[in-house]
């Protein structure tokens, strides 16, 4: 892993915004593949231009997707990784891991929004089974129902960072964290000085409107995520 904090673009729907992510310098951008509740999501068959020659790693993103067409996912497009917004079986993460040895799976663990209750034993011991059947990074996102649609992921909304900073301990450098959820230009400079993750994902925060990316505030992103890492020197 680089010295630096990881950003992942997510929501990416066209081309364009793509280059935009690696022209910016992002790490990753995400797509979202046959995701109901997602504005942004795609058909495996519409996210192949994206998958086919990438500027920078992408990721498909999926919820509850069939095993098997979750394999056709994977030999049609080659993403960099699968990360899963659905809590998978364990089970599943260790066949994907067996069978495609070159593809990192990325899973995603949900929280309520700030200021809700969490079961956090119960978080901790999710976390750890999947860190146990050998996911490659965690993410730390918001779960909100937003205009009456449950939604995991893309919410705009903030978890309890400091519900999120005690899961950074349990997991304890075992895996990279990415923060997402409410991630801003604006709050992204708080939220790595005060959690210190591997990295973030934002989707919303640097959108014109649902699916597609704003220039300015990608470009004002970046800006304030090198501020960060020109202070960790």
């Amino acid at each position: 892993m680089k010295d630096g904090y990881l950003v992942k673009i997510c929501g990416t729907t066209n081309m364009e915004d793509a280059l935009i992510s690696y022209q910016e310098g992002a790490d990753y951008f995400g797509v979202v593949v046959e995701v109901g509740f997602s504005k942004r999501s795609l058909t495996i068959e519409e996210a192949e231009s994206l998958f086919a020659n990438p500027p920078i790693p992408a990721v498909a993103l999926v919820f509850c997707m069939q095993e098997e067409r979750l394999r056709y996912l994977v030999e049609k497009l080659h993403p960099f990784s699968i990360q899963f917004l659905s809590q998978e079986a364990p089970e599943l993460i260790r066949r994907m891991k067996k069978d495609y040895p070159g593809l990192e799976l990325w899973q995603s663990v949900h929280l309520p929004c700030a200021g809700e209750g969490v079961n956090l034993d119960g978080v901790k011991r999710i976390a750890s089974e999947y860190i146990d059947s050998g996911v490659d990074l965690l993410l730390f996102d918001t779960v909100a129902k937003v205009d009456g649609v449950q939604k995991f992921g893309g919410t705009g909304l903030t978890s309890d960072w400091s519900v999120v900073k005690e899961l950074m301990g349990t997991v304890g450098g075992k895996v990279p964290v990415l923060l997402a959820g409410g991630i801003r230009p604006e709050n992204v400079e708080e939220a790595i000085s005060y959690l210190k993750p591997a990295g973030v994902d934002l989707c919303s925060g640097v959108e014109a409107y649902p699916g597609k990316k704003d220039p300015v505030k990608i470009k004002q992103l970046m800006r304030n995520v090198r501020k960060m890492e020109m202070k960790k020197l």
